[in-house]
């Protein structure tokens, strides 16, 4: 019988390692890697990356004269991500990199950061079309994203995504990929009176399963999984990341791994199970359906917030040394 995670790649869901550990990618060889704010501040502070924080400052102090220190501080976060991002893209073939949530509610800033990202990467021989954009699932991260997709063909990864609304608006922009949060959905769950069933992987279902019936080409990447039974009730989501805990758990698994969501039976789906939803560009009709599932608006503005906080603690490591 083939090894557990041979098992789940064979449901058809590709497998990430949710980490900036070259050792544990290396150790799990998925197809794709990510970076964020909170992986990145983890792995600056080890010795054994030292050398990839030095090239980030050395471009930071590259900078005009006239740069401000923010500036040069912003400018290294970027450039640190790229420098993780490449170690991992040698290693898998394609990563994923945030751009700096702060700029989450300017659809403009985000452009023109996924833009420099992108510069930087080809700098370091990283091919365009290797490298996914990750931007946070407001409505103006969407339309920055249907404008990258769209204008500049550049692969996007919308991210912070807790709801059916912020997942159809994402994929009518045209973004190659979503990133619900399982684990994330699963607690906000449990103390919002979903006790008795995982709520994260009701959404996740239902939005893989949505995605799948009105065929959308965007695909489900669920993240933020705090146990193997998730991992097994989503086997068949398109992509899934995973900490390397998660995965070496899923290892020690005796019993098969399954499909449990799968094209067929979402397009066999009724639409009294699933019904249509379409935003077609309307800011208002968005805006109301998102504000409308509580979930969504809590966790969201939670997970942003956590990824600033990381990204200020990164720029305070980094200021030590600029």
């Amino acid at each position: 019988m083939a090894a557990p995670l041979k098992q789940l790649e064979a449901t058809g869901t590709v497998v990430i390692a949710d980490t900036a550990d070259f050792g544990d990618i290396a150790r799990f060889q998925p197809s794709e890697g990510t970076t964020n704010p909170t992986l990145l501040f983890l792995a600056a502070q080890l010795s054994s990356y030292s050398a990839l924080v030095d090239k980030a400052i050395i471009y930071a102090r590259s900078l005009p004269a006239t740069a401000s220190t923010e500036d040069r501080l912003s400018a290294a976060v970027d450039a640190l991500a790229v420098q993780f991002g490449t170690q991992i893209y040698q290693l898998t073939g394609r990563v994923s990199t945030e751009v700096d949530v702060s700029l989450s509610f300017d659809t403009p800033g985000t452009v023109a950061a996924a833009l420099r990202i992108l510069e930087l990467y080809a700098a370091e021989g990283v091919a365009r079309d290797r490298v996914r954009i990750k931007i946070s699932a407001t409505w103006e991260g969407i339309e920055a994203a249907r404008i990258l997709q769209r204008d500049h063909g550049v692969s996007c990864l919308v991210t912070v995504v807790f709801g059916l609304a912020q997942a159809v608006a994402a994929a009518e922009a045209g973004a190659d990929a979503i990133a619900p949060y399982v684990g994330r959905i699963a607690d906000w769950g449990k103390l919002n009176g979903s006790a008795e069933e995982d709520l994260g992987i009701k959404t996740v279902s239902r939005i893989q399963n949505h995605l799948r019936k009105y065929g959308f080409r965007t695909q489900v990447m669920a993240a933020s999984f705090r146990n193997v039974q998730q991992v097994r009730q989503l086997a068949g989501v398109d992509l899934l990341t995973a900490a390397p805990a998660i995965l070496e758990a899923v290892e020690r698994e005796t019993k098969p791994i399954t499909a449990i969501l799968t094209a067929d039976l979402a397009k066999a789906a009724s639409d009294s199970e699933l019904p249509p939803l379409t935003f077609n560009g309307n800011e208002a009709a968005f805006r109301w359906a998102f504000n409308s599932d509580a979930c969504a608006v809590e966790k969201s503005a939670d997970a942003m917030r956590r990824f600033y906080a990381d990204t200020v603690k990164l720029k305070q490591l980094l200021a030590t040394k600029l």
